[in-house]
Parts: structure tokens; sequence; C-alpha cells
């Protein structure tokens, strides 16, 4: 039974926060530009299967992932999503930012929930105060292996996640904010007239 007043807010990351893709981004951001267009272009018969629809959007991120970070020093790829946030920062949307903060000032629960790395997007979300939920990389106490530690965070996947974290009969009234095909399932959560759709400029 909901309690009345318990009030919760989802908010996908890329696109409707932000700008542009953070995930493209941080990786320019890691590898530099040179390594960067290297992964792309060593990848692009991936990219075109995936165009054509014969591999996944999680089958190619893996693949470009694991290619990229197999074996990637932990302690440098940590300082690297710290040193990330302000470029991070200056990639969001005024009206993203000052409608996840007018949720936080009237009580609402406020969770990220995207497909992109939770290592980069903690710095994000402890500065704004807000709970997280995102794609995990494997790692030991060194380094990382390349491989995802949990399900991409995408579609289905992201009220499967939902779901496991939060009784939602609890709230009486949830929101939901995203802007693309990866967010058609959580979009479904919302309460009535509290779903927005590519609703941030």
């Amino acid at each position: 039974m909901a309690k009345k007043g318990k009030e919760i807010a989802f908010f996908d990351f890329d696109g409707t926060i932000t700008r542009s893709d953070s995930f493209a981004r941080f990786m320019k951001f890691v590898l530099g530009k040179s390594g960067f267009y290297k992964a792309v272009f060593s990848n692009l018969h991936l990219l075109l299967l995936f165009k054509l629809k014969l591999l996944t959007n999680e089958q190619v991120k893996k693949e470009v992932v694991k290619k990229a970070f197999s074996n990637f020093s932990l302690e440098v790829f940590n300082q690297k999503c710290k040193d990330f946030l302000p470029l991070l920062l200056s990639d969001c949307k005024a009206s993203g930012l000052d409608r996840i903060k007018k949720h936080i000032n009237e009580g609402v629960e406020v969770v990220l929930v995207s497909a992109s790395f939770e290592d980069y997007l903690q710095e994000f979300t402890k500065s704004m105060g807000i709970g997280l939920i995102g794609t995990k990389l494997e790692k030991d106490s060194l380094k990382l292996s390349g491989n995802f530690a949990s399900k991409n965070c995408y579609g289905p996947e992201k009220v499967k996640r939902i779901k496991e974290l939060f009784n939602l009969e609890e709230y009486e009234k949830i929101y939901v904010y995203g802007d693309t095909r990866g967010d058609k399932e959580m979009l479904m959560l919302a309460s009535k007239d509290c779903g927005f759709y590519r609703y941030f400029h």
C-alpha cells in the first residue's frame, strides 16, 4: 500500500539530462582521441551489424569495452572517473538539473537509471545527492577485466533493476524521465501524467 506523500523520480541520463552520449565522451576522455578513434574504427563491423539489427546494444557495448579496458589499471580508471565530472556537468541541460533539484527540494526521492557505467556516474550522483542504478564493470583490486559485472542497464533491464531495489507499491506518485527506446519500459512505471519523454531542452 502506498504511503501518503511518498514519491520517487527515475531519470535516464544520456540524452535526457545530457546533450550528448556520456559513454562516448568518457571513452574519449580515458583513452585519448587517438585511442578512442582506434577503438571506434576497430569496431566498425560491429556497429554495422547493430545498425542492421543483427547484434544488440549490449553485445556491441560489451565487445567495445572488452577491447578498450581489458587489464586496464583500476587506480588510473578510478581517477579518470573523478576527473571526468566537470566535463560531465558541462554537458548537462540546465532544465534537467533544475528538475532534479526541484524534486529533491520537494522531498521526492530521486534515482538516476542509466545504461552507462556506475563508476563515473556515481561522481555525478554523489554531487547531486541522489541514487544510482547503472551498468556495472567487473574488476579486482588492481584492474578491470574488460567484462560487465551486470547486464547492460537498458530497456527491460532498467525496470528489473528498479524493482529489485524498490517496492513501487509504497509510492503514491512515480515520476519517470526518458528520451529513447531504451526508456520505454521504465516510462510505463510512471503514475498518470508523470511520465516525461524528451522533456528537457
